[in-house]
């Protein structure tokens, strides 16, 4: 068990080592906050029984691209860029408020929604975002199935992310679309936008839906707008105004709670029968893909002679530079479980994650034995039988470690910007190191997750050596 710093943060029962590191050039960090991180960085090891011997092993360098610092035009550009995208939008959300309201298909309030209403026979769940969003959002239609036995749920998400649904019980359909094609410029001159569009409405507005679920956003909520459901159920805060039917008051991140609670509360107010259970989303496994891993993973033993743990490593993160580690301290986390633990690591990505995944294989001490690279090279359900039949997952916040969580693999999570309490993992055995410095959690939703100072010493902070401590304590718990 993790001593003092062993807490409950978000979901019941997620550990949670938590420390500070000394930043060295910001004169805001005060000589007794340095004191103070010191402490905690010597709290958090000793709490992961790495030996000291081992307290200043962060691999040296420089990435290009990742912790080279901004120039002093980026500097001058980011307050005025960030700016002109906020009236923008606030722009866009006036403007189309208009619209919504000149198009309001409602005028007196709407009854509210109740469990197992037999005017709601079909029913669709919007979200157009990331990955782990979307394996989040699962436990909205398992809540509205409950809710409604005898419906017809669909679910409508981007098309990348799909197939990661494929053989949920609970969806008789996964739609897809590629938001970005509402964009004017986009569907008044590209033919294939336009068709795109058309194969959408014909395809959400043909079956006439009683109930749609926007569980994302603004974006969401034109989306879901378009399908002309009879009753459309979001955050007030985040959809354009008169968009939806039923609004709750506030939006996502008002309260510091898991994101996966504010999906839980948008289907409990659509109706949905929400469970303690529900929290703790979960994924079918593709037979065909579970075959396929398991002779992917018994050829590479074969060859290796590695007869340790399976440990994967997803080292991308496709929502920003700030939520992944540098790619040295990815290598020598594999050297590590490879030298100490005789482990079978594989590397995981998305096909644009390649060049990423082949710079950790680079920069590997022992070539001769090295990781088995399956970055680009997985479908998404090959990628979620692979952390089921892994013994280990490391990643930072991202898809591939929910989909590891909703699958039953233990996990290691790195945390830096964001906020391990509103999207970190939702098993509660998860280990999770968070490295909350002075200027963290800096995330907004609505953008991607890069750091202002173009140094992103959060997840520099967390070493290599923590995270292979935190590996071994996650096997030992595994077999106890």
């Amino acid at each position: 068990m993790l001593a003092s710093s062993q807490v409950c943060y978000g979901m019941v029962g997620v550990r949670r080592v938590r420390f500070l590191i000394q930043v060295v050039g910001y004169n805001s960090i005060m000589a007794d906050e340095r004191a103070s991180s010191e402490q905690n960085i010597q709290q958090a090891r000793a709490d992961l029984d790495v030996p000291s011997e081992h307290e200043d092993t962060a691999p040296a360098g420089v990435e290009p691209g990742y912790e080279t610092g901004l120039t002093l035009r980026r500097r001058l550009l980011n307050r005025p860029t960030r700016l002109l995208i906020r009236q923008g939008q606030a722009l866009a959300r006036l403007a189309l408020g208009v619209l919504g309201q000149l198009t309001r298909d409602w005028r007196e309030p709407l009854p509210p929604l109740t469990p197992g209403d037999p005017t709601i026979r079909r029913i669709l769940v919007v979200r157009m975002d990331l990955l782990g969003d979307v394996v989040l959002s699962t436990a909205a239609v398992r809540a509205l199935r409950r809710g409604y036995p005898q419906a017809t749920i669909d679910m409508l998400v981007p098309k990348s992310s799909a197939p990661i649904l494929l053989g949920n019980p609970d969806i008789q359909r996964v739609l897809t679309f590629n938001p970005s094609h509402l964009i004017p410029t986009r569907w008044l001159f590209l033919p294939a936008a336009r068709r795109e569009v058309r194969d959408f409405l014909r395809a959400t507005r043909t079956p006439g839906y009683d109930l749609a679920v926007s569980v994302n956003g603004d974006i969401g909520s034109i989306v879901t707008r378009l399908t002309g459901a009879r009753r459309r159920v979001g955050y007030a805060g985040e959809a354009y105004p008169y968009f939806m039917t039923d609004s709750l008051p506030g939006r996502r991140y008002d309260k510091p709670e898991h994101e996966v609670q504010y999906i839980l509360a948008l289907a409990q107010a659509a109706g949905g029968v929400v469970m303690p259970e529900d929290a703790h989303p979960r994924l079918a496994l593709d037979p065909q893909a579970q075959k396929h891993i398991a002779e992917v993973i018994a050829v590479e033993r074969t060859q290796t002679s590695a007869q340790g743990p399976v440990v994967t490593l997803h080292a991308g993160a496709r929502n920003g530079q700030a939520k992944r580690w540098p790619t040295r301290y990815s290598a020598a986390l594999v050297d590590l479980l490879i030298e100490r633990l005789d482990a079978l690591v594989v590397l995981t990505g998305a096909p644009n994650e390649e060049s990423l995944a082949a710079e950790v294989m680079r920069q590997l001490r022992n070539q001769r034995r090295p990781a088995l690279n399956l970055c680009g090279k997985t479908s998404l359900p090959e990628l979620a039988a692979l952390l089921a039949a892994s013994d280990v997952a490391v990643s930072g916040d991202s898809g591939p470690m929910h989909i590891a969580c909703a699958v039953g693999a233990p996990v290691v999570v790195l945390h830096g910007p964001t906020d391990p309490g509103q999207s970190g993992p939702t098993d509660p055995n998860a280990i999770v190191l968070w490295n909350k410095v002075w200027c963290a959690p800096c995330y907004d939703p609505s953008a991607t997750a890069e750091c202002r100072f173009g140094n992103p010493i959060c997840m520099k902070g967390i070493t290599p050596w923590m995270a292979f401590a935190a590996v071994r304590r996650q096997l030992t718990n595994r077999q106890q």
